[in-house]
């Protein structure tokens, strides 16, 4: 039981990087967009093509991540492996996302108060939002049209499980397609780098400590 509790930790501790990594890239380029890009654009507009941008790197990340994760599990470890552990992974990695949230929502409306002159920030839900929801603004941007008031768009239990789905279909398609030994590319690039990045480095392999001569013996 323990090891297949661990090879799930294992897997949503991946995806929990990634996802976070996708956070930090949306909220990178924020103060440039602030200050160089808002004369020549609305900055919701703006921040919306950024994001979908964010959006696919985001996709990609989840399916090279899960991908090597599923071609690890095809070695014979003595854990559980199955075609949909990567959809399980990803669902409650997103299901701790979401009580994340719950909890910055708390946290935030108990103790902090923001006021930003592009942000207004007056409930609990926008501290959240703009946390966890950032790499997919541009989603809630075309659902949700902005005002003179604010340009964080309004989120709702019906659409906060959108970034789940995306989740859930890249990280389980991802580890079914390593799982089976399948890849998009099948001939690996040439670039150290990039083939590092796209199907991950040669590990090291242990050097094996010299038997002593008398043992040998």
């Amino acid at each position: 039981m323990m090891p297949n509790i661990k090879t799930h930790l294992k897997g949503m501790g991946k995806l929990a990087y990634v996802y976070m990594l996708a956070v930090a890239l949306s909220w990178v380029a924020f103060p440039v967009i602030v200050i160089c890009l808002q004369q020549y654009a609305q900055i919701y507009v703006v921040i919306s093509v950024y994001t979908f941008f964010v959006t696919l790197i985001l996709i990609a990340m989840l399916y090279i991540t899960m991908h090597g994760f599923g071609e690890a599990d095809r070695k014979p470890y003595g854990w559980a492996r199955y075609n949909t552990k990567g959809f399980v992974c990803a669902l409650m990695m997103f299901a701790a996302v979401l009580l994340a949230e719950e909890i910055i929502i708390l946290l935030a409306d108990q103790y902090i108060i923001v006021k930003h002159p592009f942000l207004t920030i007056e409930s609990l839900n926008h501290y959240a939002k703009l946390v966890i929801y950032m790499p997919f603004m541009w989603f809630y941007r075309i659902i949700s049209p902005p005002t003179e008031v604010s340009v964080v768009p309004d989120i709702t239990w019906s659409t906060a499980f959108f970034p789940g789905i995306i989740i859930l279909l890249a990280s389980g398609i991802g580890y079914i397609m390593g799982y089976h030994g399948i890849r998009i590319i099948k001939n690996p690039p040439k670039a150290a780098a990039l083939r590092k990045f796209l199907y991950g480095g040669p590990r090291k392999s242990k050097k094996k400590k010299p038997i002593p001569k008398e043992d040998a013996k």
